[in-house]
């Protein structure tokens, strides 16, 4: 008799447990929702929505649990996606540096660099379904550079132009070198109003008759590279009021970063991934990249992330370079 009452004691201890943990899945899914509109689903479609959040909402759950990790995860937009309609997102092109590159720079190092507050520093941009993160990164450089050389209030630059002129199908994705030697050849970069952002790739109607040139790049030297792994000559760059464009494989934990150092080196090939790097610094006791991302400002901190520095997780340190703004 009494082994039966504790069999059915647990029994209801175990259930109790399952009601609450399955009301704890319906309260953050009705805030997910509230918070990330869905639009108009059918009902298989929001079904198919709310599989996807119990599984990413058990991955946050897990790693937000532990007690030494570094960087904590969020919901977001992601958090509903399939695999396939994360993957527009991405569209770096693995870049392969020059052989003769030279060494150390001897610029000096500032001990933190941080431009997120910048007032040359443009709004986080949201690419959208478009593996334009090689456009938004190459043009980041532009815009802040220029209005560094200029002074001022931050630019906004068409990404748009890169995409439909300097490749085919720039949706596809490409490399940010690339879009400064068009730039360079092709009289500059004109303004987002010219030549506004659409998420797709389209003909290239870039004219100098009738846009305005916002900045233009050394038709001599475009691009300047970094030394795989060089992360003092980063720094140097960094502290010379540059920003930088990174090539990243990236993990899947990377879709919910929140905030933290982010040290996930588990790097997914198919998941390449351009961005800016605009500046540096230390978190209890952990060096870290500030990056720039493209995803909007609704993902991670802002739309930034923290990177673990020095390590060259996931290829962050291995493939660098900036443009030479005139």
């Amino acid at each position: 008799m009494a082994k039966s009452f504790c069999v059915l004691t647990l029994v209801l201890i175990c259930g109790a447990i399952n009601i609450q943990a399955s009301d704890d899945m319906e309260a953050a899914w009705k805030k997910y929702q509230d918070e990330f509109p869905l639009g108009v689903q059918t009902k298989a479609e929001l079904g198919i929505r709310k599989s996807i959040f119990e599984e990413t909402h058990a991955k946050i759950t897990e790693h937000n649990s532990k007690t030494n990790a570094t960087y904590k995860m969020g919901h977001n937009a992601f958090s509903v996606m399939t695999e396939d309609e994360q993957q527009s997102y991405f569209g770096a092109l693995e870049p392969v540096p020059p052989s003769n590159l030279p060494g150390l720079f001897s610029e000096r190092q500032l001990s933190r660099v941080d431009y997120r507050t910048d007032s040359c520093m443009p709004p986080v941009r949201n690419q959208g379904r478009c593996g334009s993160c090689w456009a938004h990164s190459a043009t980041a450089v532009v815009e802040f550079g220029k209005c560094k050389k200029q002074g001022g209030k931050s630019l906004d630059f068409s990404e748009q132009q890169i995409i439909d002129c300097s490749r085919a199908n720039g949706c596809s994705g490409g490399w940010e070198h690339e879009a400064w030697q068009y730039l360079a050849s092709n009289c500059g970069q004109t303004d987002e109003k010219s030549y506004p952002y659409t998420a797709k790739a389209g003909d290239c109607k870039f004219s100098t008759r009738n846009m305005t040139i916002g900045a233009q790049i050394s038709s001599s030297n475009p691009v300047r590279w970094v030394p795989a792994g060089d992360t003092k000559a980063m720094m140097s760059i960094l502290s010379g009021k540059r920003i930088l464009s990174i090539y990243m494989q990236l993990p899947d934990s990377f879709m919910n970063y929140k905030s933290g150092v982010f040290n996930d080196n588990n790097c997914v090939p198919r998941r390449a991934h351009a961005m800016n790097i605009v500046g540096y610094g230390t978190q209890n006791s952990v060096n870290y990249w500030v990056v720039r991302n493209s995803w909007g400002n609704k993902w991670g901190a802002a739309g930034y992330v923290l990177v673990q520095r020095g390590v060259d997780l996931c290829m962050i340190e291995r493939c660098v370079r900036t443009a030479n703004v005139i």
